[in-house]
């Protein structure tokens, strides 16, 4: 499938999640009753996979190309959940960010997501949310663009439009950073069943600290607060996060490294910085179209 056709699938998506926001605003208006949580989640990740496996199908293309999902060393299964947990510290650097500027996205549904049964939410945000994204968007979409020979451009834009598909701000920031090393990791294997293992690994620690009880983090800040000061413990707050975003990313791209010559992908790995082209031919009129669209309704949602 060439880069066009992923393009279009791209606004496809976009345009289908819109319509899914519409219908539920619609049944809501007219009386409908809650939809929860987990229907939501499979409804949304199924306006996003369907056209993409849509378009893999009418493209006459095998989805094993696909989607190349391929089997991994043991010692990389052990380095990828590693390499999740060092990429936390950056992560919480972005989306700390991000909060200066608007709402943890997370953090508003929460209420939601705990009036659901733990294992419920492990399968739905754990398993199925990263199976479908690293499907399409590892797999797809990325596949898709590196048939030009850009990869370097291939990574960043597929990130981008990962982090777009959350369809707001938060979580697009730290999507998009997560996305690229994500699509590092595929690079690394050669195979999304490393991507989508370091995804779902990455959500369901998530879920589980979302479970967890925060009380005795709680009063701790309010401890720090009140010695420290609220600008001063933000500052420090924001240092220190950074430092640890520094050294644990530097630890990730060692432990990346480290994949990729268990798996044999060594060379390829080191030759990606030096495939300079960053792509920018791989942007077409429906995907200015899909991105303006995703921008307007991310805007909108910081208004609402």
């Amino acid at each position: 499938m060439d880069y066009r056709r992923a393009n279009r699938t791209y606004l496809y998506m976009i345009l289908s999640t819109l319509g899914l926001v519409l219908a539920m605003s619609l049944w809501y208006a007219n009386g409908g009753p809650t939809v929860s949580i987990l229907a939501n989640n499979i409804l949304s990740e199924g306006v996003v996979l369907i056209p993409a496996l849509a378009a893999v199908f009418y493209s006459g293309e095998k989805l094993s190309v696909m989607i190349p999902f391929h089997k991994i060393r043991i010692k990389t299964v052990l380095l990828v959940i590693l390499y999740v947990i060092m990429l936390f510290p950056m992560v919480t650097f972005v989306n700390a960010v991000s909060m200066i500027f608007v709402e943890n996205t997370v953090s508003a549904i929460s209420g939601d997501v705990l009036k659901m049964p733990m294992w419920v939410m492990i399968l739905s945000i754990g398993i199925l949310g990263p199976l479908v994204e690293e499907i399409v968007f590892r797999g797809v979409i990325l596949q898709s663009y590196q048939r030009t020979g850009r990869i370097v451009g291939s990574i960043l834009l597929s990130s981008v439009l990962f982090g777009m598909m959350h369809m707001n701000f938060n979580q697009f920031a730290y999507g998009a950073v997560m996305g690229i090393m994500l699509a590092l990791l595929y690079e690394a294997t050669g195979t999304i069943t490393a991507s989508f293992l370091a995804h779902a690994t990455f959500n369901t620690i998530e879920v589980v600290m979302m479970y967890a009880n925060n009380s005795a983090l709680d009063e701790a800040a309010t401890i720090a607060e009140n010695y420290i000061g609220a600008s001063g413990l933000d500052t420090i707050y924001y240092v220190y996060l950074f430092v640890a975003a520094a050294i644990f990313t530097v630890g990730a791209i060692l432990i990346l490294r480290l994949i990729a010559t268990i798996e044999g992908r060594i060379e390829f790995l080191e030759s990606i910085p030096g495939r300079s082209r960053f792509g920018l031919e791989l942007i077409t009129l429906p995907l200015i179209i899909a991105m303006v669209i995703s921008i307007s309704y991310m805007y909108l949602y910081t208004l609402l």
